[in-house]
């Protein structure tokens, strides 16, 4: 696992403490959570942005995105998504597959 480390001003932690201590949970869960909602929002977007521009495919887009199967799928309908193959992605694919020997699949 990772750690991060900021800071913030005096009456500002003392909030969170606060609010904390109310919800019966440490501060570093709570700055956490609200962290990780935050994240949330963003990396969905982010992923399909990426993807709109064509610098990654549909997998990466589902991993960055955090979103489950059925969410990811809901998203993509939503955002009428295409994934956007690149010139030099198609060529290296259609070089690769003129090299196979399909001679031992003939009869």
């Amino acid at each position: 696992m990772g750690q991060i480390n900021f800071r913030i001003e005096e009456d500002v932690k003392e909030l969170i403490d606060f609010i904390a201590e109310n919800r019966g949970i440490s501060t570093a869960e709570l700055a956490k959570r609200a962290t990780l909602k935050e994240i949330s929002e963003i990396r969905v977007d982010l992923a399909f942005q990426l993807l709109k521009e064509g610098k990654i495919g549909r997998k990466r887009t589902w991993k960055i995105s955090g979103l489950s199967t059925l969410e990811f799928l809901n998203e993509w309908t939503k955002r009428d998504a295409e994934e956007v193959i690149s010139d030099e992605a198609r060529k290296s694919t259609l070089e690769l597959i003129k090299s196979l020997d399909l001679s031992k699949f003939k009869r």
